[in-house]
């Protein structure tokens, strides 16, 4: 008889461990994972819109004063003569700070620079200038302006002091005064002399009569029409000598008025060179100035740039000194920024300096906002932005930088604060665009 088969509850179909995996519960990771990943997704989804990723542009950035350092450049290529200045002394504007050696003595530029800018020169003081007081001066290249500038006031002091033509004026007058008197005395004459022809010239008349009639005899008669003849001629002849006479006044008149325009042409003349080769020698000055001697234009601390003393040879072109300005509580940086995105850039945006000096791990940043922009780019395609700093140099960190000098650094100016989702959907919607 055939054996009965075992009950299904009896059946080991699978080996001890994977009994022991079939019949163990699972964890809850397993259990609760779909749900834990969704929940996450969506709440990095939603925190997408929460966490802000900016929109930057990058550019290099110097801040400086608004009031900008100066930098004083050679423009003549030599060895420095002599240093006014120490690297970091104060100075004012119009200070010299050193000079260039040239054919000029500099003690002698600057006492000429000083008359010049001292003294009056016009109307006012008779155009008086002490010439006596530089008569010992080296000016080298300034010495033809000085030399034409000393013969114009030379020869107008010759001319005001004798006055050439006086002495021809006075000479006209007189000429004139004893014309008039000659003439006036001829005039009287031919008076006189009219009154006796008019006298003989009726005894003619009379003694015709009587000659006609028979009374007196021919050569009476001749005798008084020649005495009559004669005075008649000299009447004529007094008439061409008044008339000589008025044309000699005319001609004095006209003498004495061209001696009076060459007088007034001399003078003018004079003053004209004078007043030129004054402001030629001003302009000389200025330009041995602008060659030779490094000024400051502004007041402010000096700092050395390209020299440490004298005697040493400078290049033309080279930067010499900066002068930094008192004021320096209000601050701007200023930025060279490409034309790609620069059309995001817009008045008031927030700007963050990092510098190079001071780094921002440490230091921090400083904080600024777009104040102008460039209407046009340079020859290069840049455009120039101005970011005005409100905390001026305290950082980030509230730590206060000392700016001794223009700081360099990177700026990000932010033009857009969007959200990570919000980059994400730009970068979808440009994705369907294609």
């Amino acid at each position: 008889m055939p054996e009965t088969p075992p009950s299904i509850d009896n059946l080991q179909l699978r080996s001890e461990e994977v009994q022991e995996i079939i019949t163990t519960p699972p964890a809850w990771l397993i259990r609760w994972g779909i749900t834990l990943v969704f929940v996450i997704t969506c709440g990095v989804v939603l925190l997408s819109f929460f966490i802000k990723y900016p929109d930057l542009i990058m550019s290099r950035v110097m801040v400086t004063t608004v009031e900008p350092t100066e930098k004083i450049i050679a423009r003549t290529s030599g060895q420095i003569d002599k240093l006014w200045v120490g690297n970091g002394e104060k100075v004012q504007a119009g200070h010299p700070l050193a000079s260039i050696k040239s054919t000029s003595d500099v003690q002698s530029v600057l006492l000429l620079k000083k008359i010049l800018n001292d003294l009056p020169f016009g109307k006012d003081n008779g155009f008086f200038f002490p010439i006596d007081s530089l008569s010992d001066v080296v000016l080298g290249e300034i010495e033809p302006a000085f030399v034409e500038f000393e013969r114009s006031y030379m020869e107008f002091r010759l001319l005001e002091r004798l006055q050439p033509s006086l002495v021809q004026l006075e000479g006209n007058r007189q000429s004139i005064q004893e014309i008039h008197e000659r003439l006036n005395s001829q005039l009287a004459q031919k008076k006189i002399l009219e009154r006796k022809v008019r006298l003989v010239e009726t005894d003619f008349k009379r003694n015709k009569i009587l000659y006609e009639d028979g009374v007196i005899a021919a050569k009476d008669f001749e005798s008084r029409e020649m005495e009559f003849l004669q005075m008649q001629e000299q009447v004529n002849e007094m008439i061409i000598s008044i008339s000589q006479l008025q044309e000699a006044l005319v001609n004095a008149g006209q003498m004495l008025k061209s001696t009076q325009v060459l007088k007034e042409q001399d003078e003018s003349r004079a003053l004209i060179n004078l007043i030129q080769s004054y402001h030629g020698l001003k302009r000389a000055v200025k330009v041995w100035e602008r060659n030779y001697l490094l000024v400051s234009s502004t007041d402010g601390e000096v700092s050395f740039q390209g020299v440490w003393g004298e005697h040493q040879f400078v290049q033309s072109g080279e930067h010499v000194f900066s002068i930094l300005p008192y004021q320096r509580s209000e601050l701007l940086g200023k930025m060279i920024v490409s034309s790609q995105n620069t059309g995001k850039i817009s008045m008031g945006q927030r700007v963050l300096i990092k510098l190079d000096n001071f780094p921002f791990q440490q230091f921090g940043t400083l904080r600024g906002e777009v104040g102008s922009i460039s209407v046009s780019p340079d020859e290069e395609g840049n455009y120039v932005v101005y970011s005005a700093l409100p905390d001026g140099t305290k950082t980030s960190y509230g730590k206060e930088i000392q700016l001794k000098q223009e700081l360099l650094g990177t700026a990000e100016i932010i033009t857009e604060d969007l959200s990570v989702a919000e980059r994400l959907f730009f970068k979808l919607k440009s994705v369907t665009e294609y």
